[in-house]
């Protein structure tokens, strides 16, 4: 992880009260090691986090994105990031007045990149023991980074900035949160807009299924074969109460850690929302293959591939079918012409 620029700033607010009051840094902090250990652990304990993805709201006055691409276009020197963070928390100010349930907290903003890429962040963080983070002179300080609960990261953002400058439609992403309130007023700061849509999430991850390593079945002591992965993914999802599915969840229940499927989407930048709900249809592609051409519709399990379905060696456009009670049912057909 390299560090590139962090600031603090807090912003005052009590639970039931519209009063604020911000106080703000007027310098960065010092990149040492517990300003690295900050940021890495924040980011680690955002990777764990339920995570949803899309993009900016590209509609007029949105305030978040149009002072970042100011700042984009800027040298994004020292005293650049200092002012559009500030800008920022301003704006927010502004926002979180008018919440009457929201309540403030220290808002860490950070430059930083880790394996090629590189992030513009927004963590919300209490310290609520104040053994973190302290006040020295006209910015904030780290203390301890032994004592942060990152149970105390509110609400956060990330920017993937390559993603962001090729127009990725999944360059942003947040966590979300149970408290509706606490999330409501930070996505409509951060002006996200959700693109993708259950059918998509599920074609993801199915794709990510076809490219993950399987897991060790339990009575074997062996990798599952992709198409028995398959068919247990299925079954689990099946079983799940309003087709809703929780992706580190899922990783626990299969590889006995929250973390595997989604570490691995994001090491292949793949972006899927940690929790979403699947599409019946795309859920049937795990275990059944559908194609229609040329008037022929020809529906298979997936397991069939191979060993009763395949395609010929010798012959190009030649599709094999091996089963006897099929040859017997079609040539009962054929026959009634």
């Amino acid at each position: 992880m390299t560090i590139e620029k962090i600031i603090i700033h807090e912003l005052k607010k009590e639970q039931g009260r519209g009063n604020t009051k911000i106080i703000s840094s007027d310098s960065t902090l010092e990149i040492n090691d517990n300003a690295t250990s900050l940021i890495d652990t924040l980011n680690k304990s955002y990777n764990s986090e339920n995570i949803i993805y899309g993009e900016f709201d590209d509609s007029d006055c949105k305030y978040f994105p149009e002072k970042y691409n100011e700042y984009l276009a800027t040298s994004r020197t020292e005293k650049e990031f200092i002012l559009v963070t500030k800008e920022l928390i301003g704006n927010l100010e502004s926002l979180i007045s008018q919440v009457s349930l929201a309540t403030g907290g220290y808002f860490i903003f950070s430059e930083y990149s880790i394996q090629k890429r590189e992030y513009f962040a927004v963590f919300l963080v209490r310290d609520v023991e104040g053994k973190t983070l302290s006040r020295n002179g006209k910015k904030f300080q780290i203390q301890n980074i032994e004592y942060l609960d990152t149970k105390n990261m509110a609400m956060a953002c990330r920017i993937n900035e390559i993603q962001y400058q090729a127009r990725d439609s999944k360059y942003l992403s947040l966590t979300q949160q149970k408290q509706n309130v606490i999330s409501e007023y930070f996505k409509n700061w951060i002006s996200v807009d959700q693109l993708e849509s259950s059918k998509e999430y599920t074609k993801t991850l199915y794709d990510i299924i076809g490219q993950i390593e399987t897991p060790k079945d339990p009575k074997t002591k062996k990798h599952f074969e992709l198409v028995d992965f398959r068919n247990k993914v299925y079954e689990y999802m099946k079983s799940k109460p309003n087709h809703l599915v929780n992706i580190n969840e899922l990783s626990n229940h299969f590889y006995n850690d929250p973390n595997v499927i989604t570490e691995f989407a994001l090491e292949n930048d793949i972006s899927i929302d940690t929790e979403f709900r699947y599409n019946s249809t795309e859920l049937r592609k795990y275990i059944k293959i559908e194609i229609e051409r040329d008037g022929i519709n020809l529906k298979f399990d997936r397991a069939a591939i191979d060993k009763k379905v395949r395609i010929s060696d010798d012959q190009e456009d030649l599709v094999i079918i091996e089963s006897g009670s099929f040859y017997r049912a079609l040539k009962k057909e054929m026959e009634n012409k």
